[in-house]
């Protein structure tokens, strides 16, 4: 039975892994009404139109008016990344369990059970964090607004969020700006992380 529990823990972990990569690979914020889609991760900007896209990579000067909403970005990118790193280990880890190897290993025999067992748990925490800090991506760009004016008047003028344009997601008949691919896929893959780390603690799988 723990046997069978590792390979399902192997194969929540993979699955994990594919949800972390989309969200390295893909957009995590856009924008988008019955024209065109804005979207946008940490070093490109995509336009489409619906008959054509194209992609532009994020000029440094932009970055730097914008830097708390980027910081947001690379922070998310950042903890996706160690999950990722973390998960590959733990994928290995459970592997060799599944086929009785672990315990066979000289020296390390006795120590990696107990690193499988509970290393998910580092990956669990990159996965929320990389979920949970993007929620401030908006707010962050607010601040970024405010930095550009001297005067409270302007700032309140020019960066109220009066008509929503700094939640995190609004949708309207004809519009939306929310979360993209990237956040969702993270979102997933917190969950899948999750469950793998429940049944490598509490499952016996080691």
């Amino acid at each position: 039975m723990a046997k069978v529990l590792a390979f399902v823990s192997f194969v929540l972990i993979l699955l994990a892994l594919v949800c972390c990569t989309i969200a390295f690979a893909s957009y995590w914020y856009k924008y988008e009404d019955d024209d065109s889609t804005t979207s946008i991760k940490y070093n490109q900007i995509r336009f489409d139109d619906g008959s054509r896209s194209h992609t532009e990579s994020i000029p440094k000067s932009v970055k730097e008016d914008n830097k708390n909403m980027y910081a947001i970005f690379n922070a998310s990118l950042a903890f996706d990344i160690l999950a990722w790193v973390v998960l590959i280990i733990a994928a290995v880890i459970t592997l060799l369990s599944g086929f009785g190897i672990l315990e066979k290993i000289p020296i390390l025999g006795s120590i990696l059970p107990m690193i499988g067992k509970f290393i998910l748990i580092i990956a669990v925490i990159c996965c929320l964090l990389s979920m949970f800090i993007f929620l401030g991506v908006q707010n962050a760009a607010q601040r970024d607004c405010k930095d550009k004016f001297d005067t409270d008047e302007f700032k309140e003028m020019y960066c109220n969020n009066d008509n929503g344009r700094y939640d995190f997601a609004k949708s309207d008949d004809d519009y939306y700006q929310g979360p993209s691919t990237s956040w969702i896929a993270i979102v997933i893959g917190s969950a899948l992380t999750i469950a793998a780390c429940v049944l490598n603690i509490c499952g016996g799988v080691f």
